[in-house]
């Protein structure tokens, strides 16, 4: 079926910043109007700033605002309301954005909020950034997250609309943070990491069981897990120490005291060299 034509008053202004040193900065604003709920395949990059998401407030499709320096970066923007795709945020054009300073002095940055009654399939493509991304109350089919030097928070405030299979995310070197991941709706997670620290918490609304795969090359890895969720952790580690908070070994697994009883499971998979694992069950029971 022909896509409906998601309409479109979109704004767009472009506005000179003062130039520091070589660098020239600009500002654009940028939002398409919501007028139907069609599926939407929207891919994010952004190389290197502070890059904030979240569900929009107002009925806009999506809405930008980004700062960002022309000597390094242009701006990434096209919709395609019959494909039902979205590429939005900046396109490096000089090489090596990754090895540039995360905020660029505090001044390159990236809003973005997106609708959340639309069916979307997300893609997140980030450089040095220090990101803080919520996507809870949002419609999501799909999502992968990519991150190369980054500091990363990743939040569902709230619970996906929709139901997830897998949801991939793939951390360079970098300091990478979830909460309340339960309210993702997803049946697996994998997260595979570099070197760094990851810590997942998985505290949020369970509505069934969850695998996890955690592969870290080389750092810490600290897992939040909720006291009345079924926990089975297989460990492969090399010169890892391991916290285990009460888990118990049998079989090559190490279970939770309510493994056979728990309404809900976290089945979890950790592979790491030269850090740490902790288990953490202090968060409260689910609700």
């Amino acid at each position: 079926m022909r896509r409906a034509f998601l309409a479109a008053a979109a704004a767009a202004v472009l506005v000179p910043a003062a130039a520091h040193a070589q660098q020239t900065w600009h500002t654009l604003e940028v939002s398409r109007q919501l007028r139907d709920t069609s599926e939407l395949r929207v891919h994010v990059q952004y190389g290197a700033g502070r890059f904030d998401l979240r569900a929009a407030t107002t009925p806009v499709l999506y809405a930008m605002d980004l700062v960002y320096d022309d000597a390094h970066a242009s701006p990434l923007h096209r919709f395609d309301a019959a494909a039902g795709t979205l590429e939005i945020g900046l396109k490096d054009v000089n090489m090596g954005w990754t090895d540039r300073p995360s905020d660029d002095d505090g001044k390159s940055r990236m809003n973005l909020a997106l609708a959340p009654t639309v069916p979307m399939d997300l893609s997140l493509s980030l450089g040095a950034t220090q990101a803080n991304i919520d996507l809870g109350g949002l419609t999501l089919r799909g999502l992968h997250v990519e991150t190369g030097a980054a500091d990363e928070s990743l939040d569902f405030s709230a619970p996906n609309r929709a139901r997830l299979g897998t949801v991939t995310v793939d951390v360079g070197a970098a300091s990478f943070r979830a909460r309340r991941l339960a309210n993702m709706n997803a049946t697996a997670l994998h997260v595979n990491g570099g070197v760094g620290a990851v810590d997942l918490g998985f505290g949020g609304a369970w509505t069934g069981d969850l695998d996890a795969t955690v592969k870290v090359t080389l750092g810490k890895v600290t897992l939040h897990i909720p006291r009345d969720v079924g926990v089975r952790l297989a460990l492969q580690r090399f010169l890892t120490s391991f916290d285990n908070d009460g888990l118990v070994e049998r079989d090559g697994y190490y279970y939770s005291d309510n493994w056979d009883s728990a309404k809900h499971h976290l089945r979890v998979l950790v592979q790491t060299s030269l850090g740490n694992i902790t288990i953490d069950r202090s968060l409260p029971a689910t609700p």
